[in-house]
């Protein structure tokens, strides 16, 4: 399983959806994870789906310049589980660089 830390966090990813992000879209844990760091980044509920967990989504620039949304769930205040990471749609950066703006 993939892991990543920062500020006392630590990031896990698992090896199925790990290896399918990676494959279909060329984005590392390090690289999800950067999106965490930008400071104009937006944090909303994941209502995509009736989810059976709270799931959290996340816009942001990450370390390779890509505007990037990745979906995780928090499981303690110092682990949090990746689910999946993915180029931001249409509507995700139009509020993104809205909010940029203010």
């Amino acid at each position: 399983m993939p892991t990543f830390q920062i500020y006392g966090v630590t990031f896990h990813w698992r090896n199925d959806k790990w290896y399918a992000t990676y494959d279909k879209r060329k984005i590392e844990i390090e690289e999800a994870v950067s999106v965490f760091e930008d400071p104009y980044r937006l944090t909303d509920i994941d209502s995509r789906f009736d989810y059976d967990e709270m799931r959290m989504a996340t816009v942001g620039l990450s370390n390779k310049g890509r505007l990037l949304t990745v979906a995780w769930v928090e499981i303690d205040e110092y682990n949090i589980t990746i689910i999946t990471a993915f180029k931001a749609g249409h509507n995700q950066a139009e509020d993104y660089y809205a909010y940029r703006q203010i």
